[in-house]
Order: structure tokens, then sequence, then C-alpha cells
């Protein structure tokens, strides 16, 4: 028979010891894990919600009149041959309503490109909800984009509108571009 001793009981206790501390840390660090877990889970709900959040924001402006009626406007009504003819058509020195509806559908689908380009809303909702005044906005202001940023010296005007039409346009390469569109489409501007 063994003879328990005091060193041996040190022995068995410090053992004890050690493996207690052990599944006490594996417990630990298993419980660490979870919570990391759950965290990740919440924050990209949070992202998701935020999101959603952004493209209802986008989307109720979408559906005002207001912008149904600019849009109409700066896709099938103006009409222009180059920055000159702009300028005396629709500059904020002639025609201040004319200018705002155009700066309005340009810096709305600027803003957007802004969320897509930084994943806040997911392209193929914006896609989905804004295809037609992606494309066709941007078919009629690509020019005086492109010249006004060359007039300006300012590359990056509209940059992300023009980003948000190459994506819709990738997606979509087959759409009838506004240059198809037979002349019959553009209605005469309404009288105020």
């Amino acid at each position: 028979m063994v003879e328990i001793t005091l060193p041996i009981v040190l022995q068995i206790l410090q053992t004890a010891g050690i493996l207690v501390g052990i599944v006490y840390y594996i417990t630990i660090m298993r419980n660490s894990q979870r919570n990391q877990e759950l965290t990740l889970k919440a924050q990209e709900q949070a992202v998701e919600t935020r999101q959603a959040q952004l493209f209802m924001q986008l989307y109720n402006a979408y559906l005002t009149k207001d912008f149904l009626a600019d849009f109409a406007r700066v896709s099938y009504i103006f009409q222009y041959e180059n920055l000159e003819d702009w300028m005396k058509k629709y500059s904020s020195f002639v025609n201040l309503a004319d200018y705002s509806t155009w700066a309005r559908i340009g810096r709305f689908l600027d803003g957007a490109g802004i969320l897509v380009k930084k994943n806040l809303i997911d392209m193929n909702l914006v896609d989905e909800l804004l295809r037609e005044p992606i494309l066709y906005s941007w078919e009629n202001m690509k020019k005086w984009v492109y010249e006004i940023r060359e007039e300006m010296k300012t590359p990056e005007v509209w940059a992300n509108f023009e980003y948000l039409y190459n994506e819709v346009r990738k997606r979509h390469p087959k759409t009838t571009s506004f240059d198809d569109l037979p002349s019959t489409r553009v209605v005469p501007r309404p009288e105020n």
C-alpha cells in the first residue's frame, strides 16, 4: 500500500488545480468565442438594417412627384447640342428652375453612386429601383458632364453618377440607350 504523505497530497492538489484552471480557461475561451460570434452577427444585422434604411430613403425620394417630374424633364425634355447650348437654355443665369431640376437629378444619382461605391447600399437594389433614371439621365447628361469636367478642369464632377451608370450598364448591356430612343419619345415642355 502506498503511504500518502504531505508531498504526494500537495502534488495531487497542484495537478487538480492545474486541471481546474485548464477547464476554466477553455470554458472562458468558448464563452468569449460565442460572444464574439453573437457580436459579429449583431453588427451584420445592424449594417443590413442601416442599408435598408438608406435604401428606403432613396426609394421614398424616388417616389415623389417632384423627382419623377425632374427625371422626365432631364431625360426626355431637355435637349442641347453642347455645353454652350446648355448654358443658353438651362444655366442658373437663364432659368433657375431648369438648372435646379438638372442639379437635383445629377446630385441625387451622384449621391446614390457614393452609397453604392462605399458598399452602404447593395448595387442590386439600386439597379432594380433606379435603372431607368440612371441610364436615361446619364445618357442625356453625359455630354454636359464631360464638357464641364474639361472646361472646369474637375474630373470628379458627378464621377459617382458615372460609376453608377457604368455598373448598371454592365448588368444590362442591351438596354436601350437614350440615343436609341425615337424622337417621338421627347415630349414638348409644359408651360408653367
